[in-house]
């Protein structure tokens, strides 16, 4: 039995007895488990603790134990075990039933016929309003298990509004690894599920070609009974491209493409298309230019270039989330609370940068955040590897305009010929936009503040930002004209770390 099956099977088991689903480090231990994982590997994967997993390891077990009646459950018997259990106590009991569907799992115990399984069919024009919300139409498979803490509603209202108000055919969901575009991306189609006949989510880590994943959402929204007729239709000789436009034109559709940075190149400018993957570009082009009804969304750390610009392409660039933040240093129980703010714009208000962070201010300070903020020098400690495979993606004109910047004392007027680059103006300009296009450089207006997008009263942004002026984390930008660009500290701090490792 696959591993996802047993996963669902062990949560309705568990919300059977006990009322209560697994929880997110419960379903990563268990999934991890059954993937044959040990304890040293989750807690790196987690970004958790080794003890604190092992701790919630050993009470998944002994939960186990209790609901499935059986003794010494452990993770090297884990799996053997749940496979046992639905075999003999699910499968072959007559007042038991289990129907698997789409990673899907309802336990019954009633004495009931099992239910007939039934042909998914695509939806016809005259039934589309009854079948929008029909699990069966809808194939997230390839999403990644994740929680959030809090909802973005400003960035969720846009979004509605691009999709069900201005019918945008292609947008691009932009940010660095861990900021939150898969949550709300997962938040979206929570929202607007009933607006659409299919939602279908695609990693595009999973598909070497462009064929191979268009092959994969065509024979989704194909109905089975046409299998023959698909098999001939789909074929080299005919272009996939409008056979997927088909689609979006007949039915209503929200495809989601995953992790779309991995069909551009390293060591190039921002959106330049690997030499195997410059299909997507006419893919994109003919998306975005055709009439249809449907809708693609695009989640990358690099923003496409789609040869066009028109109202029916946006892009949405998500940046720290104070909330979520404030959220997450809650639930690890760090101390200082009014230093939080503090370490949240230290480490771009990323979820992720956080989340690693709070480990070393547990391990390094007993959680407590004052003592680690003393430190004269930005500690990065295990977000190092996540910064090279980004830097590992840059240009060398990019990367050159990184060091530049962070050893810049501030923000760095763009407008003026600086006198210290080693390249060009125009290279200057060329490595800024195509760093903007990977959301490494952030412009700054006169206008624009740390709290863009925050609810908060004028007096406490200025009291905050005062506080915040005085421990040298905030800038104040000239109040005269010109482009100003700078970056975040983490990658200011990494940066001089690089250029002092090559000198």
């Amino acid at each position: 039995m696959d591993v996802q099956t047993l996963v669902e099977l062990t949560d309705n088991l568990l919300f059977t007895k006990t009322g209560k689903h697994l929880d997110s480090l419960q379903r990563v231990i268990l999934q991890s488990t059954l993937e044959g994982k040990k304890y040293p590997e989750i807690a790196e994967n987690s970004h958790s603790k080794y003890n604190h997993v092992k701790r919630v390891g050993s009470e998944l077990w002994q939960l186990l134990e209790d609901v499935l009646k059986e003794e010494d459950i452990k993770q090297s018997n884990a799996r053997s075990i749940l496979e046992n259990f639905y075999f003999s106590h699910i499968s072959n009991t007559a007042n038991d039933w289990v129907n698997v569907n789409n990673n899907h799992i309802n336990i019954c115990r009633e004495n009931k016929q099992s239910p007939s399984p039934k042909n998914k069919s695509s939806p016809t024009p005259t039934d589309q309003n009854q079948n929008n919300t029909n699990p069966e139409n809808h194939d997230l498979s390839e999403a990644p298990d994740l929680y959030s803490l809090c909802d973005r509603h400003t960035e969720l209202t846009t979004l509605k509004q691009w999709i069900n108000e201005n019918h945008t055919r292609i947008i691009t969901i932009l940010g660095l690894a861990g900021i939150g575009k898969s949550v709300l991306a997962l938040q979206l189609i929570e929202q607007i599920k009933d607006k659409f006949d299919y939602i279908i989510w695609r990693n595009i880590d999973n598909y070497p070609t462009l064929e191979s994943l268009q092959t994969s959402i065509i024979n989704f929204l194909s109905p089975p009974d046409s299998s023959s007729q698909k098999t001939a239709d789909f074929s080299p000789a005919k272009t996939t491209n409008n056979q997927l436009i088909n689609y979006l034109r007949k039915y209503r559709c929200l495809l989601i493409f995953d992790n779309l940075q991995e069909i551009f190149a390293s060591g190039e400018l921002a959106g330049t298309y690997l030499p195997d993957h410059e299909n997507y570009g006419k893919l994109f082009k003919q998306i975005a230019t055709s009439s249809h009804q449907s809708c693609l969304l695009l989640l990358s750390q690099e923003e496409p270039k789609i040869e066009l610009g028109n109202h029916y392409c946006h892009t949405l660039k998500i940046y720290g989330f104070l909330e979520a933040c404030k959220m997450l240093l809650q639930e690890r129980n760090l101390t200082d609370e009014d230093r939080w703010l503090e370490l949240i714009n230290l480490y771009g208000g990323n979820p992720l940068w956080l989340n690693i962070i709070a480990d070393a201010v547990e391990d390094l300070c007993d959680g407590n955040v004052a003592q680690f903020l003393s430190c004269s020098t930005l500690y990065l400690g295990d977000l190092e590897p996540i910064l090279e495979r980004i830097f590992q993606r840059l240009s060398e004109l990019e990367k050159q305009v990184i060091f530049w910047i962070a050893n810049q004392e501030t923000a760095v007027d763009i407008s003026i010929t600086p006198a210290d680059f080693p390249h060009s103006h125009s290279d200057l300009w060329k490595g800024i936009q195509s760093l903007k296009r990977r959301c490494l450089v952030e412009k700054l207006r006169e206008t624009e503040g740390l709290f863009e997008g925050e609810c908060h009263s004028p007096l406490h942004i200025w009291k905050e930002t005062q506080s915040l002026k005085r421990r040298c984390l905030v800038e104040k930008v000239m109040e005269t004209e010109g482009s100003f660009f700078t970056i975040q500290p983490v990658i200011k701090s990494f940066g001089k770390m690089l250029l002092a490792s090559e000198q």
